[in-house]
């Protein structure tokens, strides 16, 4: 329970940052693709909550795999949103 908790918890202080970052620049100079991409990874946040969540309340063997597949799945697209932002960011 006690991991649950924790990795939620980097879960939101990244999503912190990420939504600080873009938000600073977001003001500048009001790109859409930033405002696209943020919402995106907001998107992916809450794919991970709900698989984890999925995950939690599954009994049969082959839920819990598909559960599972679900985690690593947005897992992968949150990283890769992730890079993509931080290339952006160093483009600017």
């Amino acid at each position: 329970m006690e991991k649950t908790i924790e990795k939620k918890s980097t879960l939101h202080e990244k999503l912190t940052q990420v939504l600080n970052l873009f938000t600073k620049r977001k003001e500048k100079d009001g790109d859409f693709e930033r405002q696209a991409l943020l919402s995106d990874i907001e998107a992916a946040l809450t794919d991970i909550r709900h698989a984890r969540n999925c995950f939690e309340e599954a009994r049969d063997p082959e839920m819990i795999e598909a559960c599972i597949f679900e985690i690593k799945s947005a897992e992968a697209r949150y990283s890769f949103l992730i890079r993509k932002a931080k290339l952006m960011s160093l483009k600017i």
